[in-house]
């Protein structure tokens, strides 16, 4: 069986969130010690490629402006080369717009992404659980 929230709900035993990381403990009704594991939550993959491509949008035309103006700075100074010069000094210094990363992750953290940050935690221990007679029961591992 595919883990949902709804299925593992009854087997979380307490969850603590700091910031957009949460670290869960998962204990079936048969297991002695619950066990411990950690989830990031993180915006879905479309909406951080949506968020890529605005930001790359932004940075091509950050850079078409700077070259504009630099070029349009060469011209009025009448300095031939001038306008590149500045184009590449403004690149190499970092002007213009510089994508950021915290914010393509941030994520608000919904009840939706909270129960599916937990649920994606579980599926790393999914190994030491079965779905039997309509609940989870925990399988010791063989070593």
């Amino acid at each position: 069986m595919q883990p949902t929230f709804e299925s593992i709900k009854s087997l979380i035993v307490s969850e603590v969130w700091e910031g957009n990381q949460v670290k869960v403990k998962f204990k079936a009704s048969n297991q002695t010690d619950p066990i411990e594991t950690m989830g990031i939550a993180m915006p879905s993959p479309e909406e951080i490629q949506k968020r890529a491509m605005m930001g790359a949008a932004k940075s091509a035309a950050s850079g078409m402006a700077i070259s504009t103006g630099a070029n349009a700075l060469g011209n009025l100074a009448g300095v031939s080369g001038l306008g590149s010069a500045a184009s590449s000094a403004a690149s190499s210094a970092g002007l213009g717009y510089q994508m950021d990363v915290n914010s393509l992750m941030h994520v608000d953290l919904t009840d939706e992404v909270k129960q599916r940050t937990i649920t994606n935690a579980f599926a790393g221990l999914a190994m030491y659980y079965q779905f039997e007679n309509n609940q989870w029961v925990y399988k010791a591992p063989v070593v």
